[in-house]
């Protein structure tokens, strides 16, 4: 029994392997990884940035943070992105343009390398356009698309062509041709590099605006409405003016939504109605801020708003703010139409209380105003205003200069008011072009101002130009201000005169220091200022935006001290992110002629908004 114990397993092993499927199954390799992407490298692209290339790519870049685990790499994923890259070229005009990828593996990671030659670019050699019906816009159209993003001997792309049919539409409908229809094509030569491009255009019938209609609108007088329109009955018919419209009815902030739409009306009908659809705002709302600044240190604002209350478009605000230089309580009536005429009336309150460097005042202020627009964003205005202000901690030395001003005390100013303001800026919060335009003008006579009589004048001027690419803008500034005393008066007080330095103004130097001091070095301030700005801003990265400028000024004595070789002038640059409610920016700004070379040195500057 005990042999046959061990025979029969023998048996087992010796019989059953020599019977079909039952084999040993082989042994598992161990499964491969797959490669990850350790770089991706583009060479040779010389017309189109890195940037727009790399948006056209679906084959993941590595994380700029290496803890991050590294994409996979997928060779199909790769063959597609040379197709769309080869179509990017095509579509900027490269139609020969060679992409080879160089893939480099090493220890499960491989480095890309995009080898790019672009080849020559297609070019613009013929551009025609005929005007189908109206023989008299040929010359005109003809003139017009030899400056447009086609012009002979200029590179070709689609979106380009695709831009200048825009052009056309967008040319005709703001003179009068509503129903325009353009069609082209283009036809390209591969051989020599050449495109001719045929448009045709068809006018179509020439319009006027029609009748007007306005809908949505509760508590806001349709009167107030059609004032702010610039489209009008009986004009020729234009999608500008529709659209300027539609703005200047968002910039009166009684507004949610506002839309200028022309009716449909039969081919022939060359009279075309408008319609004007509003959706007021809530009646209240209320904003809440918070920001620091290198000068001003932590900042904060609330602004309580109130519109069209009591009906008419009447709009109320009451605001605070509070910074270290600066703490106010103010508040803002508007009443626009006054009496049904077009008079606004606008006053405006409030108690502050400044710190300058050489003295601190506390001060009530109260201006009332009629203005009137008399042409297209430009406005003039005459009032009254009221100031009763009490400087104080003024030093000792500056009150043997200044002897018109005693600390403590309360001065009482009676002032007749004028200005004209002219905005045509496109964009409040970041400016791409248009200008501003400001002249201000204070007289206090004698007659209703007994303590402190002057006239002051300030003329500033603001001009903002895109110089092609988008977002390179060069801004320059330009004002001049004079204050000189009248009548009994010798001398301007010191919480009347002129300061500058600082942000805003002269940021190589420090806050309020620029102009004639006292034997201790602080500012006494000046009857004149003059102040001149240079910045360009060019974008970087995303929504970051950089900036390099020059300033010059300065704060003179009196009016006839005014000497333009007595400026000062700083320069520097800075780093700004752009939000929705304008940029966040760091610069730094060095003085060229220092007032005090131990003083005067590198300013580091942190605010929210631009300069100017």
């Amino acid at each position: 029994m005990t042999t046959l114990r061990y025979l029969i397993p023998l048996l087992f092993f010796l019989v059953f392997p020599a019977v079909p499927g039952w084999t040993q199954p082989p042994a598992e390799s161990p499964p491969t990884e797959p490669a990850v992407i350790q770089a991706i490298r583009i060479r040779g692209n010389r017309t189109l940035p890195k940037r727009a290339l790399w948006q056209e790519m679906v084959t993941p870049r590595p994380h700029f943070f290496r803890w991050k685990p590294p994409p996979v790499f997928r060779p199909e994923e790769l063959a597609e992105d040379v197709e769309r890259l080869k179509e990017a070229y095509r579509r900027a005009g490269f139609y020969h343009t060679e992409i080879t990828p160089e893939v480099v593996e090493s220890l499960g990671a491989v480095t890309i390398t995009l080898h790019i030659q672009e080849g020559p670019r297609i070019r613009v050699k013929h551009l025609e356009v005929s005007v189908v019906g109206a023989p008299q816009l040929q010359t005109t159209l003809a003139e017009f698309v030899q400056n447009g993003p086609l012009a002979r001997g200029e590179g070709f792309t689609e979106k380009g062509f695709d831009q200048l049919k825009k052009e056309i539409v967008g040319y005709l409908m703001d003179r009068g041709y509503p129903k325009v229809r353009v069609e082209g094509e283009a036809l390209l030569n591969l051989e020599d590099n050449t495109a001719a491009i045929y448009m045709q255009v068809w006018p179509g019938p020439w319009a006027r605006f029609g009748p007007i209609r306005v809908q949505g609108q509760q508590a806001t007088p349709e009167a107030l409405i059609r004032r702010a329109l610039r489209v009008h009955t009986g004009e020729p018919f234009s999608l500008a003016k529709m659209i300027a419209s539609q703005e200047r009815l968002f910039e009166m902030d009684l507004f949610r939504s506002v839309n200028v739409t022309p009716e449909e009306v039969p081919a022939e009908q060359t009279d075309i109605p408008v319609v004007v659809e509003v959706t007021e705002r809530k009646k209240r709302s209320l904003k809440l801020g918070a920001g620091y600044g290198s000068w001003d240190q932590f900042r904060a604002r609330a602004v309580l708003r109130y519109r069209n209350l009591g009906g008419g478009g009447r709009t109320l605000e009451v605001g605070a703010k509070y910074s270290r230089l600066d703490t106010r309580i103010e508040g803002s009536f508007l009443n626009p139409m006054l009496l049904g005429s077009q008079l606004d009336l606008v006053v405006n309150s409030g108690f502050l209380r400044r710190s300058y460097p050489s003295f601190s005042d506390r001060a009530f202020y109260s201006r009332t105003l009629l203005e009137r627009e008399i042409s297209e964003r430009t406005k003039v205005y005459v009032g009254h205003g009221l100031e009763f202000a009490r400087p104080f901690g003024v030093t000792d030395l500056a009150l043997e200069l200044l002897r018109d001003t005693t600390s403590g005390k309360l001065y009482t100013v009676n002032m007749l008011l004028w200005g004209l303001t002219r905005d045509t800026v496109d964009n409040p919060a970041d400016p791409q072009k248009g200008g501003q335009f400001f002249l201000l003008g204070e007289f206090a006579p004698n007659a209703i101002s007994p303590q402190v009589q002057f006239v002051q004048s300030t003329i500033e001027a603001r001009r903002y130009q895109n110089l092609g690419p988008k977002h390179v803008v060069l801004a320059g500034r330009a004002k001049f201000g004079l204050i000189p005393p009248i009548q009994g008066t010798d001398q301007i007080p010191i919480f009347r005169r002129f300061f500058a330095g600082g942000p805003g103004s002269m940021r190589a130097y420090r806050l309020y220091y620029l102009g004639p001091r006292d034997l201790a070095g602080n500012p006494l301030g000046g009857e004149a200022l003059l102040l001149a700005n240079l910045e360009l801003r060019f974008p970087l990265v995303g929504e970051f935006r950089g900036v390099t400028f020059v300033d010059a000024g300065n704060v003179f004595y009196k009016l006839k001290n005014t000497d333009v070789g007595q400026c000062k002038y700083g320069a520097g640059f800075g780093l700004r992110y752009q939000t929705p409610i304008g940029p966040i920016g760091l610069e730094l700004a060095w003085p060229l002629n220092p007032i005090d070379r131990k003083q005067d040195t590198m300013q580091v500057i942190f605010n929210i908004g631009h300069s100017f």
